[in-house]
């Protein structure tokens, strides 16, 4: 064997790249100094804990009318306990899911798994995960004892001994969801001094107000206390979110991105901040059903190194004049965020008042001094009402503008203002422009045979993605070669399902020099977590944790 793969740190570069476990297996069983690499490259992510368990001499795979399920004959004895310790050691990433057993096992009526109260109680703690990166912890909402009596005090008992082992010093990313009635009981004031080096944490779960108890303004102060002494925080996502919490955040020097979930009453808000306030902030993002709170915070203090900003507030409840508060967040925003880049506001409310002349310009007027502005995207239940000459004085203030979309929220037949010459005007001013998604009229071409806008001949070799939603379109070779001239790269053409022209749509891509792909029914957050996945901007509105922790979706153990 060459020298080389005698070196550690060469084998564990080369092995990163193998993507079959059978393949890594194979190699751990070739020699002992393939062992440890291969190995930890096989054990270095587990979604569940059964692939260790069943290692065990005592485990069985139990085969019942409702499923199957992992079962240990007998106590776990030290040689169990040493198989444990070996193979955990190798793992860097655990995700843990605590369900109730729904349907449960034939003959077993256990709140969790029969191995798990036997796993949460090792000789010590070096028996468990001593090493540690990452951890989700997620507890399922069905195990909430509050109302139960002592049903599960057991239980409790040991998922939360069980959570506090895994606590480990190496600890950089953590996650957790439990029921409300779980977290009075965590030693929270000990989550840094276990794991002093955490920069990526995760709090709470989307529907965690509509527990049967709400967490205790205790608790959530005690978490505020918590956030301030985690000096090396980066990443924070919460649904714990409160005005103590905001302030002890806000003290964190290091924090580059912040996810906050926003009840619709924050309270009376605290004098606002003093001193170096976020001063390393840059991805602000708020997932929120009132506008209310959405205005208190960006009044509470000024996010001036933010340059990202993400705001879904689907279908608020609290506003009584919609139009106008978007146009005074836009306000409030430019005013506040001087370095803003990239822009994201979801907004959908049900409301019939009558959509304004040249809308949206009043909302983005604010932001023509923002000439670095690359990313503008805008969904609301009202109809774009711009035409071309506007659109162009509009747009041609953003001139490193790479994705640009404005969205249209439940109306399906909207009116059409812009054609194709506001199209060319937008490739013509915004050279960079990589995807954007517009209503216009493309059943004609403003000239007979190239797009040219005064007198330039537009051809944006950048643009890929262009959403059409239902904008009218004819079967004609004069706009297919005008499409085709102007979008010569152009690779995918976004279309509403059920909302017309999607066979007019097919057939002008079959006529476009590239061919470009039909996507149907592609969604502002859809697009948003394509373009923003690996990015310092990259999440995804929708999703119950961030892009950081896709690696938890549970593998078949079996």
């Amino acid at each position: 064997m060459h020298l080389c793969l005698c070196v550690d740190e060469i084998l564990r570069q080369v092995f990163q790249c193998i993507e079959s476990r059978s393949t890594l297996c194979v190699l751990a069983r070739t020699c002992r100094t393939f062992y440890n690499p291969a190995a930890d490259q096989i054990w270095e992510t587990l979604t569940a804990v059964e692939p260790i368990l069943q290692h065990l001499s005592s485990a069985r795979l139990v085969k019942k009318k409702a499923g199957s399920y992992l079962a240990l004959l007998h106590p776990l004895s030290d040689d169990d306990w040493n198989t444990i310790r070996r193979l955990s050691s190798h793992v860097r990433r655990l995700h843990i899911t605590l369900e109730r057993n729904l349907p449960l096992h034939d003959a077993v009526n256990d709140a969790v798994p029969q191995w798990f109260c036997l796993l949460a109680s090792p000789p010590d703690s070096s028996f468990l995960f001593p090493n540690l990166r990452a951890l989700s912890f997620d507890v399922d909402r069905y195990l909430d004892v509050s109302g139960t009596g002592d049903m599960y005090t057991g239980t409790t008992q040991a998922i939360i001994r069980l959570f506090h082992l895994l606590l480990r010093p190496r600890l950089s990313a953590l996650r957790f969801e439990m029921p409300s009635s779980f977290y009075p009981h965590l030693d929270i004031s000990s989550i840094p001094v276990l794991c002093p080096n955490i920069h990526t944490l995760s709090l709470g779960r989307q529907n965690f107000y509509c527990d049967a108890v709400p967490i205790p303004d205790e608790v959530m102060y005690r978490f505020s206390r918590v956030m301030s002494q985690l000096r090396h925080l980066q990443t924070v996502r919460t649904y714990m979110t409160s005005w103590d919490m905001l302030s002890s955040l806000a003290e964190v020097k290091g924090l580059r991105q912040l996810w906050a979930f926003l009840p619709h009453r924050l309270g009376p808000g605290p004098k606002r901040p003093r001193g170096n306030i976020f001063p390393q902030l840059r991805t602000l993002d708020i997932s929120t059903g009132s506008l209310t709170s959405c205005m208190e915070l960006l009044r509470w203090t000024s996010f001036k190194e933010v340059a990202g900003i993400y705001i879904d507030c689907p279908v608020p409840t609290d506003d009584r004049d919609s139009l106008k508060t978007l146009v005074d967040m836009s306000s409030l925003i430019s005013s506040q965020c001087k370095k803003l880049e990239s822009l994201w506001v979801f907004f959908s409310p049900f409301d019939d008042r009558e959509t304004p002349a040249a809308w949206p310009r009043p909302m983005l007027e604010p932001y023509r001094a923002f000439h670095q502005l690359r990313v503008i995207a805008l969904q609301t239940s009202y109809s774009l009402m711009l035409a071309d000459n506007e659109f162009e004085d509009m747009v041609k203030a953003w001139p490193l503008l790479e994705v640009f979309h404005l969205f249209h929220d439940g109306i399906m037949s909207p009116p059409v203002h812009l054609t194709l010459r506001g199209v060319t005007a937008l490739l013509y001013h915004c050279p960079r422009l990589r995807d954007f998604t517009l209503m216009f009229d493309a059943s004609r071409v403003p000239e007979r045979y190239a797009p040219r806008f005064r007198g330039t001949l537009v051809r944006n070799t950048s643009v890929r993605y262009m959403g059409v939603y239902a904008s009218p379109v004819m079967e004609s070779a004069e706009v297919a070669t005008y499409l085709s001239i102007l979008m010569p790269y152009l690779a995918v053409v976004g279309v509403e399902s059920g909302a017309g022209y999607g066979s007019e749509w097919f057939w002008m891509c079959t006529r476009h020099q590239r061919r470009p792909a039909i996507k149907l029914d592609m969604s502002p957050t859809k697009i948003y977590s394509l373009l923003t996945s690996g990015t310092e901007y990259g999440s995804d509105g929708q999703a119950d944790y961030g892009k950081e922790w896709s690696w938890t979706s549970r593998r078949d153990w079996r």
